[in-house]
């Protein structure tokens, strides 16, 4: 099962160094290109996006968190932090797992 990262520049790269492949997008339209392939390839078990990308993709992350059970999709936020409303990452973590870390 591989991981996945779609995202700025700056995110994905800084995946990469530890060995997470991506893809960098700049605009929605490449985002969506971006997930729709991700979601096809059944090597990958989990996306992760960051959450401003996400933001201009809403219905299509929304829908494939709502729709399918692999690959599990979650939002991260990127270098400048969460977005207004959203949640961090140790947040996600914390309720995924039941426990603080």
């Amino acid at each position: 099962m591989k991981i996945f990262v779609i995202g700025d520049e700056y995110t994905v790269l800084g995946y990469r160094l530890v060995g997470i492949q991506g893809t960098i997008v700049h605009s929605s339209q490449d985002a969506s290109e971006a997930i729709n392939k991700a979601l096809s390839d059944p090597e990958i078990g989990i996306i992760l996006i960051t959450q401003r990308t996400a933001s201009g993709i809403r219905s299509l992350v929304d829908s494939a968190k709502l729709e399918m059970t692999t690959p599990v999709v979650l939002e991260i936020p990127d270098r400048l932090g969460p977005t207004e409303g959203r949640e961090s990452t140790m947040e996600v973590v914390q309720r995924l797992i039941g426990i603080r870390v």
